[in-house]
This record gives structure tokens, sequence and C-alpha cells, in this order.
């Protein structure tokens, strides 16, 4: 006797057990994606903190992915396990919807109706009217299958995602321009079978503009931008929750933004170093950040946030040497601060600058019509149920004997009404 492997694998994918579990394993899996930060999507500080508890913190971190769920091999499994037992009700919802369609009522389906009765009238005619079977509504019956190829395309496109897509990071500041090539973003994550992102032309950024909360939480945020094409420069626009699409995928707008001090460290004996710092928001009403000079050197570079959402036209700035401070005061743009012992740090601009993602999502279009066919089956699952009559009439000398039946298919309460109303057009009573 052999043992029926496609039969068995079929029954292991199509069993309750595995599909509650799977569903279960997903739902665990996209939690952890949404409330832990994920390379790509958060600030890299911030998800090596994920490490930063011990070590059954990093273990649990680098076992699971917990830092890149979605791009995991162990999210990938289940995506493969969800597409197989899909795939299976997918098959087997089609096979029964064709059976159910090509389906013909025929009278001894009405026998247990759970809308049936039998009447007498007077004759209406020379000849009893025929038998009527009809069937209405039956497109509700693609409801179901609609609604699981709907969810097998949206696992499939995520599927997909998390195999071909990629995911890029890159800061500017205003006046700098990102090159159109790999190398000039910051970060990528891209998926196992991924290529990394670029643009296909420079893209300048030309002024960033925030608005403040009267807290100092972020109210708006609206970037200007210009793609330096072959033919012609093309200015555009774009906020926070908003995407700007390119032919190598699409750039998103970050919340973290701020100004960004162009400094220029001069110390004897040594080339002149110069930095962009990056501030960031590390106070209610203040940006700052730290930032590395020549040596040991560094600076902790701080910008007040002036009222009406003016921009600062000076930092505060604190000169290190390891823990001790050398010197610190105030510095606008063009101005320098001698450092004790030699050299000086001079502050060029204070233009601010914003952070851009970049992503690849060849599944895009598939998970959008997954998601349109789930509307739809659900939909018509709920909005439209098949409903077969019966109307048989037997003429017995001047009297007739009318049967009127009505079959819905689902939610059979919900049509008492239309029943009572089949039966007085009949001429009988309810």
């Amino acid at each position: 006797m052999t043992f029926d492997w496609p039969r068995a694998l079929k029954r292991f994918f199509r069993s309750p057990a595995t599909i509650v579990g799977d569903i279960l394993l997903i739902t665990v899996a996209c939690a952890l994606g949404a409330t832990l930060p994920q390379a790509g999507n958060a600030p890299a500080a911030v998800v090596a903190g994920l490490r930063s508890h011990g070590a059954l913190s990093t273990a649990l971190v680098n076992g699971l992915a917990l830092d890149h769920v979605f791009n995991s091999v162990g999210f990938l499994t289940l995506m493969a396990f969800s597409t197989a037992s899909l795939s299976i009700v997918v098959i087997e919802q089609v096979g029964r919807f064709q059976a159910q369609w090509n389906h013909k009522p025929i009278e001894a389906h009405f026998q247990n109706a759970p809308f049936r009765t039998t009447f007498t009238r007077p004759a209406t005619g020379p000849h009893p009217e025929p038998l009527t079977l009809r069937s209405r509504g039956r497109l509700g019956l693609a409801g179901s299958p609609l609604f699981h190829i709907g969810l097998l395309c949206v696992i499939l496109a995520g599927a997909l995602q998390a195999l071909f897509g990629v995911s890029a990071v890159v800061d500017l500041y205003e006046g700098e321009i990102l090159p159109p090539t790999v190398e000039a973003w910051g970060a990528q994550w891209p998926g196992p079978m991924g290529k990394s992102f670029c643009l296909d032309e420079p893209l300048l950024l030309t002024s960033v503009a925030g608005t403040h909360y009267p807290d100092g939480n972020l109210k708006s945020l609206r970037l200007k931008l210009v793609s330096k094409g072959a033919e012609q420069d093309q200015p555009q626009e774009m906020g926070v929750n908003e995407e700007l699409s390119t032919r190598r995928g699409r750039l998103f707008l970050d919340r973290q933004h701020g100004p960004a001090a162009l400094l220029e460290w001069e110390a004897p004996s040594q080339a002149p170093l110069r930095v962009a710092s990056l501030l960031e928001k590390k106070e209610a009403h203040a940006y700052g950040a730290y930032t590395q000079g020549p040596g040991s050197l560094r600076a902790r570079v701080r910008a007040p946030m002036s009222e009406g959402d003016q921009r600062p036209g000076a930092v505060e700035v604190r000169i290190l040497n390891g823990a001790a401070i050398l010197v610190e005061g105030t510095l606008r743009p063009g101005e320098t601060l001698p450092i004790p012992g030699g050299g000086l740090l001079r502050l060029h601009s204070l233009p601010y600058w914003a952070r851009l993602h970049g992503n690849h999502d060849p599944a895009l279009g598939l998970a959008y019509l997954g998601f349109a066919l789930a509307l739809l089956g659900a939909a018509l699952t709920y909005g439209v149920t098949k409903v077969d009559e019966l109307v048989a009439i037997t003429r017995d000398g001047e009297v007739e004997q009318v049967v009127v039946a009505l079959r819905p298919h689902r939610f059979a309460p919900l049509f008492k009404e239309r029943f009572e109303q089949l039966v007085r057009e009949r001429g009988g009573e309810v």
C-alpha cells in the first residue's frame, strides 16, 4: 500500500489546526513588526537599542529577526504556508461556485424549504400557470471565492515584497543634491532577492518648511524638491504621509527633520574637517546633536526653537575633549569659536534637513487588487444572497392548489417579507 502524499499534504494544509495556527503566528509577527522599531523605518540608534538590554534580548532579536520581521525567513515561511492553505481553499471555492452557479433547482429541492405554504384558490383561467422555478441573486455565490482570492493576492504580495522589495533611507539638507546612485543612500534593506534602490535622476532639496504646535510637536512638514532631469528641472512638493512616484519606486517623507549645522573644524597641522551636524529634536523646544571633530574633540550643538516657527539664527556650541569642556559659546553663520590649545570651529550655515525613505515594492498593484477583490467578495457575501423560488399550481375542477416555497441560501429570516409578498401575489393569505 503506497502512501498518498498529495492527499496527505492537502489534508494537512486544509486542516483547521494548520490554518488557525498560521493565522495566529502571522498575527503575532505583524504585531511585533508594528510595535518594535524596524530597520528602514526607525532611526538606526532606536533599532540598535533592541539589543541593549543584555544577552537575552540580543539572542531574541538575532534569533527571531525582531528588527526586520517582514524580511525574515520565518515570516516568509509563514507566507508560504498561508499561500499553500489559501490556494487549496480557493480551488475548492471556485469548484463549488461553478457547481452552484450551474445548478438548476428542481421541485424536490423545496421539500424542506424554510418558507413553504400550500393554499387553494378559484381557478384563474382555462389552463393553470406553468411550474415556476427561479433563482435570484446568483451573483452572491461569487462572494466567498472572490474574498479568498483577494486574501491570496494580499498574501502573495506580502511574500513578493519580502523577497524582492527594498527600503532605503537618506538625510538631505537644503541645497544638497541626491545623486542617482546606490551609494548616495545612507542605508539600504533589500529583500533576499531584491536590488538596491536608487533614482534615475539627481534630486535637489530646495526647502524644508515645518510648523509646530505650541507644545513643540510637529504640526505639518513640507518639502520642495527639484528633479534635475536631462531636459529640464521638474519642481515637486511632498509632505508627511504623501508619496512621490519615480520610475524606480516611491519616495516618502519622514517626520524627522531639523536644522543642520554645517561646521568646519580647523586644527593645527591638519586639513580642515567639514561636517554636517543634523540636529534632532531632543527637547520640547530645542534641537541638538553631538558631532565628532579631529582627534578626541567633539562638539555638542544645540538650536533653541523660536516662537512662530522662526528658524534659529544661532546655535549654542560646547566643545569637549573627552568628558572635559574646553569652551562654549554661541555661533551665528559665518562666526568662529576659538579652541584652547589652537584651532577653531566655524559655523558656515544653518539649513534645514529632512529624512527621505525610498521604497520599491514590485507587488503593490497585486496588493491593491487583493484588497479590492476581498472587499468586493465581502460585499457580495453579505449584500447579495441566492434565493430559489417555487410556484407550483395544480388544477382540481374549479379550484387550484398552489404551492409557494422560498429557499434562501443564507440569512433565511431576512426573506420572510419577500415570501409573504410572493404568497399574496398568488392570491394566498399569510
